[in-house]
């Protein structure tokens, strides 16, 4: 039988496309998450680093040699940011120091002698001017793009920094970590981006299976709610989640082991429910 060049290049085409249209959906989510925690260009590195060791992967499960030529083929970078990648640390997952512009800011507070004292600790810098001042951190840590007040009222947010007052505000240090989140809105978002993965695991896994061997994965959803009804549907899903829930449990237990040994592996089930609106404006919550 004949192979149609064409028809081959129509379907990756057609493939892609619906590729590109998805990502938005997802990645929209991902940076709601995102946002305020850790700053697009260390969450911009951090995918170009994971981009090539999961290039480099799948290189050598197809049998492949995984060379720089052509990993920057199958991930589209240039060749000399691909051999930086290769040397740099093995473990792209592990977010540097100065995850966001704040703890940049605090890392410089912290170890250069302009913006520390005579023990070599963080001064306590003027709110304004010229020299040794919370301005100046602020100009050499982030640069004139982001005003002083902005800086200053996350900090004092995050409980980073406290005004001391006099005839000159100054600004002292009082936690060398920032805290971008509360840390109920902090496990959220660890739980939120856990439970992400763990779904696009069974994706994975599953085009990747033979169809007998596929875990479930399935959605159901109707385009055709009245809003009105919004509280109502989403308690009675609570009610049926929370019965699954219960059952789930008790079939866990009944397979787990006794006690943890070498070789077993990590199973689980996943439930939730989701709606392409914003809850605040529906059904009168």
């Amino acid at each position: 039988m004949s192979i149609n060049p064409d028809h081959i290049r129509l379907e990756t085409m057609t493939d892609n496309s619906a590729v590109q249209q998805m990502l938005p959906l997802l990645f929209r989510k991902i940076v709601r998450l995102l946002i305020g925690t850790i700053s697009f260009p260390v969450l911009a590195d951090l995918i170009k680093s994971i981009y090539v060791e999961e290039a480099k992967r799948k290189l050598k499960l197809t049998g492949s040699k995984p060379t720089n030529s052509a990993l920057a083929l199958i991930t589209g970078l240039d060749t000399r940011v691909v051999s930086s990648i290769l040397k740099e640390n093995d473990n792209p997952s592990v977010i540097p120091v100065a995850a966001n512009p704040e703890n940049t800011l605090i890392d410089i507070w912290s170890s250069e002698d302009p913006f520390r004292d005579a023990s070599g600790e963080p001064a306590i810098l003027p709110l304004e001017g010229k020299g040794k001042t919370f301005q100046s951190l602020v100009l050499r840590a982030i640069g004139r793009n982001i005003t002083i007040k902005t800086v200053l009222d996350r900090l004092l947010e995050g409980g980073t920094v406290q005004i001391v007052e006099g005839d000159t505000p100054r600004v002292e240090l009082i936690s060398r970590f920032y805290n971008p989140l509360s840390s109920d809105n902090a496990k959220s978002t660890e739980v939120g981006l856990l439970e992400s993965s763990r779904v696009l695991s069974a994706v994975l896994y599953n085009a990747n299976s033979e169809k007998e061997m596929r875990v479930p994965q399935q959605g159901r959803w109707t385009y055709r709610l009245d809003p009105k009804n919004y509280q109502k549907f989403r308690n009675e899903v609570r009610q049926l989640l929370e019965k699954q829930i219960a059952e789930g449990d008790a079939l866990l237990e009944k397979f787990e082991e006794p006690q943890k040994q070498p070789g077993q592996v990590t199973v689980g089930i996943g439930w939730y429910q989701w709606g392409d609106h914003e809850p605040d404006n529906i059904g009168g919550e």
